[in-house]
C-alpha cells in the first residue's frame, strides 16, 4: 500500500474506548495545533459511548458543514417529495390573426434548479413556454416578459465576502433562478454565454494571478488576469440578475419559432389569465443529495428559505432553531447567518452538530438523510479522503472549508449504509498546510475505526 497513511504515532486505545488524555493534547498531530481551535465529537450510536469529546462545546466556524443542519432541517419540514413549481401564463387577450396583446407572466417560487446543469433531464424551460404559445397560434406578442419574484433579501447574503460573490460558488438565491445563476465569460472579449444584458466586463493586467471582483447586485465585473488577451480563456461567473438572462434567452427562443415579442409595457390588466406551462422541480430529496455531494451554496440557500416560504431569511433561521430546540437540542450558543456556510460569521459546536446527526440517525428518514452524504474515497468533496484504505466507502461525511477552516461531519456507516457512529471534526485557524489537517483527520479515523490496519501502516 502507498505511504498515504504513514503518519506519526498517536496514543489511542481501541475503537471501543475513548482516546487517552495525553493523546488529546495533540489529537490531530498537526503543526501549530497548540494554537489552533479544534473541536471533535465522535459517538458510538450502538452503545451510546462517546469515543472522543475534545472541545466539543467550542463554537467554531463550520463552513459548508452548515449544510448538514440545513438539509436535516429541510428534510424534517419538507419531507422527501416537496417540489418547487413555476407557473407561466399569458395576461391580456387575443387581437386575432395570431396577435396577442398582453404579457408572458412567470410566477416563480425561488426554485434553485430551473435549467440547472445538475438536472439535465429537466432542461427545456424556454422550449416548453414556446410550445405553449405556439399551440395558441400566436405569432406576435405586444407586451413584455414579466417575472414575478416574491423572495425577500434576494441575491448574495450581506455577510458573504465580496471576494466570493463573482465566482459560481458565490451565486446568490433569487426569487427566480436560472441556469444555476451562472454563465461563462471570455474575459478578453467580454462576451458571455448565455448573454447577460447590461454586464460590463473590465479586464485588467495582473502580475499576482487571476481573480474576479463584482459587488453584490452590481453589473460591473472586474477580471484580473496574467494574460488578459488570451481569447481561449473562458471561466464561469455568477450573474447579478438571473431573470434578465432568462428574458433574453426566452425572447430569442420565441424569435426562432417566428414569434416576436415587442417588449413594450402592456397598459392593460397584468393579471395572469391563460396558463401555458407549469414547471416542477426535482424532489426535495434529489435537490438535497445534489447540494450535499457537490456542496452547492445556492441550492442550500434555497432549501433553507423553503422551510419558511414567503418569510425572511431571519425567520427561516429562527424556524430552523425552533425545530432543534423542540427536539431537546439547544441552539442557544449557535450563530447561523445562512444555509450554506459561506459566511465566516456562522458558529456551531461539534456537539451541536453531533446531536443533530444523532437525532437524524434515530429518525424514520435516516436512510434518506444518510444517502445525502458523500462517501469517503468515492464521492464529491470526499473523493480522495481515505481512498484505497479499509475505510473507503465506510465514512459518510460532509466537508467544509474556507480560509484556515477545515471541517468534517457525518457518520461511520456499516455495510448496509446504516450509521454506527456520529463523527464531527472541526478545525479553525490552523497554521499548517490544509493537506496536513486532512491527513491528521484520516489518521484519527483509522486509529478509531481500523486500528489494526493503522498499526501496520505506521
Amino acid at each position: 500500500m502507498k505511504h498515504l497513511y504513514k503518519f506519526g504515532i498517536f496514543l489511542f486505545l481501541t475503537a471501543t474506548t475513548s482516546i487517552s488524555e495525553a493523546a488529546a493534547r495533540n489529537i490531530l498531530g498537526i503543526d501549530g495545533e497548540e494554537s489552533t481551535s479544534v473541536g471533535i465529537y465522535i459517538k458510538d450510536l450502538r452503545t451510546g459511548r462517546v469515543l472522543v469529546d475534545h472541545n466539543s462545546r467550542l463554537a467554531l466556524t463550520p463552513a459548508s458543514v452548515m449544510k448538514v443542519i440545513t438539509t436535516a432541517s429541510a428534510l424534517s419540514v419538507l419531507g422527501t417529495e416537496h417540489r418547487f413549481t413555476t407557473t407561466v401564463s399569458l395576461s391580456g387577450a387575443s387581437c386575432g390573426s395570431g396577435q396577442w396583446k398582453g404579457n408572458i407572466v412567470v410566477s416563480s417560487s425561488a426554485d434553485p434548479t430551473v435549467e440547472s446543469e445538475y438536472f439535465k433531464e429537466r432542461l427545456g424551460f424556454c422550449d416548453s413556454i414556446a410550445d405553449g404559445i405556439e399551440r395558441l397560434g400566436i405569432k406576435s406578442l405586444d407586451g413584455s416578459i414579466i417575472v414575478e419574484q416574491t423572495l425577500s433579501e434576494a441575491g448574495p447574503i450581506a455577510q458573504w465576502e465580496i471576494e466570493d460573490v463573482a465566482w459560481p460558488y458565490g451565486a446568490g438565491l433569487f426569487g427566480f433562478n436560472w441556469r444555476d445563476n451562472c454563465v461563462n465569460v471570455t474575459p478578453a472579449t467580454g462576451q458571455t454565454k448565455p448573454y447577460v444584458p447590461g454586464l460590463n466586463v473590465e479586464l485588467r493586467k495582473s502580475d499576482t494571478g487571476n481573480d474576479l471582483v463584482r459587488g453584490a447586485g452590481s453589473d460591473r465585473l472586474i477580471v484580473y488576469a496574467r494574460n488578459p488577451q488570451n481569447k481561449k480563456w473562458i471561466l464561469g461567473i455568477s450573474v447579478p440578475d438571473p431573470s434578465a438572462v432568462f428574458k433574453a434567452e426566452l425572447t430569442e427562443a420565441l424569435r426562432k419559432r417566428g414569434i416576436e415579442v415587442s417588449n413594450k409595457k402592456f397598459a392593460g390588466t397584468s393579471d395572469a389569465g391563460k396558463k401555458i406551462y407549469v414547471h416542477c422541480s426535482p424532489s426535495s430529496a434529489e435537490i438535497m443529495r445534489s447540494l450535499m455531494v457537490r456542496s452547492d451554496n445556492m441550492f442550500a440557500e434555497g432549501m433553507l428559505r423553503a422551510i419558511a416560504p414567503g418569510k425572511t431569511r431571519k425567520r427561516a433561521i429562527e424556524r430552523e432553531k425552533e425545530i432543534w430546540a423542540s427536539r431537546g437540542i439547544s441552539p442557544r450558543y449557535t450563530i447561523i447567518r445562512d444555509g450554506s456556510g459561506l459566511t465566516r460569521a456562522n458558529r456551531l459546536s461539534a456537539r451541536f452538530i453531533g446531536d443533530v446527526l444523532e437525532w437524524m440517525a434515530e429518525s424514520p428518514r435516516v436512510a434518506t438523510f444518510t444517502s445525502f452524504f458523500p462517501r469517503a474515497g468515492r464521492d464529491g468533496t470526499l473523493r480522495s479522503f481515505l481512498d484505497k484504505s479499509p475505510l473507503e466507502g465506510q465514512l459518510a461525511l460532509k466537508t467544509g472549508s474556507v480560509s484556515s477552516v477545515q471541517c468534517y461531519a457525518g457518520y461511520k456507516i456499516d455495510n448496509n449504509a446504516c450509521p454506527t457512529h456520529v463523527v464531527v471534526v472541526m478545525v479553525n485557524g490552523f497554521f499548517c498546510p490544509r493537506a496536513q489537517v486532512r491527513r491528521g483527520t484520516e489518521r484519527l479515523m483509522m486509529k478509531l475505526f481500523a486500528p489494526q490496519s493503522a498499526e501496520k501502516q505506521k
